[in-house]
């Protein structure tokens, strides 16, 4: 038998009404989190901590310049690599037939010799630095070419002579050893 038994009708309706909890009051419960974050039992928020509400902006803003940065690297990461591929997609569609490879490839010559041509079109205001950079990359370019036209076809003469003479210009350019000593004690 319990309590509720012995209650008559009446009763039972009223005690049913009595709410089944009492909420505390807003200050209560404030007073309790400080009481406890005094005692260093509840730690302090960071936004609500005294002398650092300045560092919140300053995180925030430092978490979304990585998150910048992040992103714009992977794109630029990501951009180059798929650049690269559908350069080269050209080449792997056409690996049916050594004609539409061939086709392919003089395609890319004449990008190659029209970008030549662009590049001596340009305003002699550039700096000799982007220049140098440039013939650079075009001598590299000639370079490769010349390498694989001497892998194709390892009698030709010309394709041979172009990759002696850029073998012999990367020799020249290249620091003379040191001849400075140094002995070790």
């Amino acid at each position: 038998m319990n309590a509720s038994d012995d209650l008559t009708p009446a009763e039972r309706r009223a005690l049913e009404g009595l709410p089944r909890e009492r909420a505390p009051r807003p200050v209560l419960e404030d007073r309790v989190v400080h009481a406890l974050q005094r005692r260093g039992l509840l730690p302090i928020p960071l936004a609500l901590r005294p002398g650092r509400r300045h560092l919140v902006p300053w995180l925030a803003a430092a978490a979304s310049l990585a998150l910048f940065a992040g992103g714009f690297a992977a794109g630029e990461f990501l951009g180059t690599r798929s650049g690269a591929a559908a350069a080269l997609s050209g080449v792997q569609a056409t690996r049916g037939s050594a004609a539409q490879v061939a086709a392919h490839a003089e395609r890319l010559g004449a990008l190659y010799v029209a970008a030549l041509a662009a590049l001596n079109q340009v305003n002699d205001s550039t700096d000799a630095a982007t220049r140098a950079k440039a013939r650079q990359a075009a001598i590299s370019a000639l370079g490769g070419a010349a390498s694989e036209v001497a892998q194709l076809a390892p009698d030709d003469p010309l394709a041979a002579a172009v990759v002696r003479g850029l073998d012999d210009r990367n020799r020249e350019q290249r620091p003379a050893p040191s001849t400075r000593s140094v002995v070790w004690f």
